[in-house]
C-alpha cells in the first residue's frame, strides 16, 4: 500500500513539474525524439551498461546505468526504439546495449526518463509508437533487497516491480547530440 502512494506521489510531481515545462515530442527522419531539454537535465551522455545482476545492485557511478547517480537528470534529447520486447532486466541491459540499429549507441531509460516517457506516452502514440511505453534500467530509489525498477504493464500502468522478474516491457533509447 506504502509503494502505490509513493508510486502515486512521484508521478503527482513529475506530471506537476511536467505541465509548467515545454517537453517536445519530435519526428525526424522518421525517428521518435522527446527533447527533454526544458526540464533539469544532462548533456553528458548515459552510461549503457552495468555491472549489477538480476539479484544485486551495481556500483554507484555515472558508469553504471542502473545507479541513482546515473538516473540523477535526464538526458536532454532522447531517441526512442519502436521495437518493443520482454525479458529478465540483465538481458534487456545487454539487448539495448548490443542493438545495432541505424548505428548503435541504445540503452534503457533511467527511472526519470521512464516515467517521462510514460507521462508523453499519449504524444508518443501519435508520433507513431504503438504497444506499450518499455521499462527502464535503474535501481534508484530501492531499497537492494527488492531491487525495484520501473516498468509499464499491458494496460501502460507504471509499476516498480522486482527486475528478476520476467514478462517486463522495454524499449530501448538513444542519447542525441
Amino acid at each position: 500500500m506504502m509503494r502505490n502512494i509513493k508510486t502515486l506521489c512521484m508521478m503527482l510531481v513529475c506530471l506537476t513539474a511536467t505541465v509548467g515545462y515545454a517537453q517536445e515530442v519530435l519526428v525526424e527522419n522518421g525517428k521518435i525524439i522527446i527533447d527533454a531539454s526544458a526540464i533539469p537535465h544532462t548533456r553528458e551522455k548515459k552510461a549503457r551498461a552495468t555491472d549489477g545482476t538480476n539479484i544485486a545492485r551495481g556500483t554507484n557511478t555515472a558508469t553504471n546505468i542502473s545507479s541513482v547517480v546515473s538516473d540523477d537528470k535526464v538526458y536532454y534529447k532522447f531517441e526512442l526504439s519502436r521495437e518493443r520486447f520482454t525479458g529478465f532486466w540483465l538481458f534487456a541491459v545487454n539487448r539495448c546495449r548490443n542493438l545495432t540499429d541505424d548505428g548503435g549507441g541504445w540503452r534503457l531509460p533511467t527511472y526519470k526518463e521512464a516515467a517521462l516517457i510514460y507521462i508523453l506516452w499519449p504524444e508518443l502514440t501519435k508520433a507513431g509508437l504503438t504497444d506499450v511505453a518499455g521499462g527502464t534500467g535503474t535501481d534508484a530509489g530501492g531499497d537492494g533487497t527488492t531491487l525495484p525498477y520501473v516498468t509499464y504493464d499491458d494496460n501502460g500502468t507504471i509499476q516498480r516491480v522486482d527486475k528478476r522478474r520476467t514478462g517486463n516491457y522495454y524499449r530501448c533509447i538513444r542519447d542525441l547530440d
